[in-house]
């Protein structure tokens, strides 16, 4: 059984007469990627600026590293990193100046060796000399999740970190957080508005809606391949419900009207056979998890 690192209870936050966040519950194993789900305004940042003790929750609890975080914030708070938004450094410095300069403001102490090791870490060796500014948006990320790793804690934080990245940038933060985790046994929180990324990186998840909790679980659990919603579009869709209440595919039906099928994913592929043999007059096939359209559903509304 893995031990608990986080573990909130019955969280609640109040500004004035909004509640940004309403009584959610959860908890992170030691070692695991926890993805938090939700657009924006769903309540993930308020959350974690809770856990960071940077705003006081109006109602529950928060335990970390098996410590209530109301009167230990020193220690707790010494062993976490964090991102919060996007990371803030200074762009006429290098990558190496600006890890100086923050292990000065966070009392760490520093060498070039372990500060090069650190760059090293994120991907950046090599360019720690240059000026930030001469970074991409995806360097200036790794430079900042390099600070966040200054004290070298065991329980990371990170809000949205592969916002406004190109497709490489995505995946190289994508691949950080996975090494963090898998090879250096860190614990790691990561929210998103994007659920794709969140399946990539997370061992489990919850999804957040205006504040409230509506799913959680493991990842491998929520986004099962057997649970694929396929949906086809046709130009004669009472010819083919016609020939699909004929098949073995009847029972895959969930929706007549829209022409929407629940199955396993690998069963995609026969499903396309069955309809080109019978050639069945196809227009669209889109496919997406259950959750994904659950999720879909909850933002749209």
């Amino acid at each position: 059984m893995q031990d608990t690192i986080v573990e909130v209870r019955n969280l609640s936050k109040s500004f004035k007469n909004f509640e940004a966040v309403k009584n959610i519950s959860f908890e992170i194993a030691k070692g695991s990627v926890y993805g938090f789900l939700g657009q924006n305004g769903a309540g993930k940042s308020t959350t974690m600026r809770m856990l960071l003790s940077l705003i006081e929750p109006t109602n529950g609890e928060i335990n970390i590293f098996n410590k209530p975080l109301k009167g230990n914030e020193k220690y707790i708070l010494s062993n976490i990193g964090a991102i919060i938004e996007k990371p803030d450094t200074y762009n006429y410095l290098s990558g190496y100046e600006n890890l100086k300069i923050f292990s000065k403001i966070f009392k760490l102490p520093s060498t070039k060796s372990t500060l090069d090791k650190l760059l090293e870490r994120v991907g950046l060796s090599g360019r720690g000399n240059d000026k930030v500014k001469s970074y991409s948006q995806g360097m200036k990320q790794r430079l900042g999740i390099a600070i966040a790793l200054l004290n070298d804690p065991d329980f990371i934080i990170l809000d949205e970190p592969t916002n406004g990245l190109d497709p490489q940038g995505i995946a190289d933060i994508r691949n950080l957080i996975i090494h963090f985790s898998k090879n250096e046994g860190k614990t790691i929180l990561i929210s998103s508005h994007l659920i794709n990324e969140i399946e990539m990186v997370a061992d489990s998840m919850i999804i957040l809606h205006k504040g409230e909790k509506v799913v959680e679980g493991k990842v491998s659990e929520l986004l099962d391949p057997a649970r694929t919603l396929v949906k086809i579009e046709s130009n004669n869709t009472k010819s083919v419900i016609q020939i699909i209440s004929e098949s073995q595919w009847v029972q895959h039906l969930v929706s007549n009207d829209s022409l929407s099928f629940e199955m396993n994913k690998n069963d995609i592929p026969l499903l396309i056979k069955f309809l080109v043999e019978h050639e069945i007059p196809v227009e669209n096939l889109k496919s997406n998890h259950s959750l994904e359209n659950y999720f879909l559903q909850l933002t749209n509304s």
